[in-house]
């Protein structure tokens, strides 16, 4: 049986393993302590922030019955918010969330799903590697050698596909990989995201906001998503071109610039948080790609997927998985 090693248990390499395991042997390299890459929840009991991906929509019909299955077990929930445009400080528009069109979220936070499958491919004996950096791959007879930053040998494979964000897996692949030169051009901005927990509830008319004009982009009270504890909670995104421009700054700025504008939309009594973090994301967000597939390079025995392969959203890092999963399947 053929051994293919995914780089990154976000939901591109979860899925892809769940679709190709019982063809191949797989093992997944996960470079974090935890699966679910930007799918992530922090804990800072009692309080849980989704401090990556926010919430997921569905259109395609292979998700769709992926996420109806979630929904099932329990794993997933629709979160009807209480929804506002804002405007630099001004609410322009209010409208909320309903079930004519879901926003689904994980239960009890965005982790569960990555866990969830990990779960799966675990009973599958699928090994999942955590805390394990990929740093290096070469040719060792016929094979890919996978090495980490120590020079050590993390195995041999036919087949190495990396489900991590483009910039990375560019600075990864070997010269030979066909797609190195898209891998490159793929442009990922950051972002930082504060978080925030509350002894008291937050007097807020609204659970989530979309903001323009403004250092911040989004605004989730996550406390209000379903399936949450009753820990108040505040997840605070900025704009992804503002995180460019001052990513070389002290985290302390950055959470007193985010704070005093936060304070201009939501008031003062953001201030009063029990807890304050800050996560910086280097890779935060994919426009929608002009790419529209996966990279493949059969010849090689090398591919690449993720969200960035299609448009930067959790439904594309779960596309993207299937796509690849049928093309390797094909080419096996």
């Amino acid at each position: 049986m053929k051994k293919v090693a995914i780089i990154g248990a976000g939901l591109s390499g979860l899925t892809l393993a769940q679709h190709i395991a019982d063809i191949v042997e797989v093992t997944v390299f996960e470079k974090f302590h935890q699966v679910s890459g930007r799918m992530a929840t922090r804990v800072h009991a009692p309080y849980t922030f989704d401090h990556g991906a926010q919430f997921f929509t569905v259109k395609h019909p292979e998700f769709a019955a992926f996420v109806h299955h979630l929904t099932q077990v329990g794993l997933v929930g629709s979160w009807d918010a209480r929804f506002v445009e804002v405007d630099g400080t001004q609410v322009k528009k209010s409208r909320a969330w309903e079930e004519t069109f879901p926003h689904y979220v994980g239960m009890p936070d965005m982790a569960s799903v990555g866990q969830y499958l990990a779960a799966q491919l675990l009973q599958k004996n699928v090994a999942i590697r955590v805390n394990t950096q990929v740093t290096n791959i070469q040719k060792h007879e016929a094979k890919w050698r996978l090495m980490d930053a120590s020079d050590n040998v993390l195995g041999n494979y036919d087949w190495v596909v990396t489900a991590i964000p483009a910039a990375q897996a560019a600075n990864l692949m070997p010269s030979s990989y066909t797609h190195l030169s898209t891998l490159g051009s793929v442009v990922m901005l950051p972002c930082y995201a504060l978080m925030l927990g509350f002894e008291q509830a937050l007097n807020l008319t609204w659970d989530a906001a979309h903001v323009t004009n403004s250092t911040l982009s989004w605004i989730s009270v996550n406390s209000s998503k379903p399936g949450r504890n009753m820990h108040s909670s505040l997840v605070a995104m900025s704009r992804n071109q503002w995180a460019a421009d001052n990513f070389h700054q002290s985290e302390s700025w950055v959470i007193e610039s985010m704070m005093q504008t936060l304070a201009g939309i939501a008031g003062d009594q953001v201030m009063q948080s029990k807890v304050l973090q800050l996560k910086k994301w280097h890779y935060a967000n994919a426009q929608k790609s002009a790419l529209g597939h996966v990279l493949i390079d059969s010849g090689q025995q090398l591919a690449s997927c993720g969200d960035w392969c299609i448009s930067g959203r959790v439904e594309s890092a779960f596309v993207s998985a299937i796509q690849l999963s049928q093309a390797i399947r094909s080419a096996l």
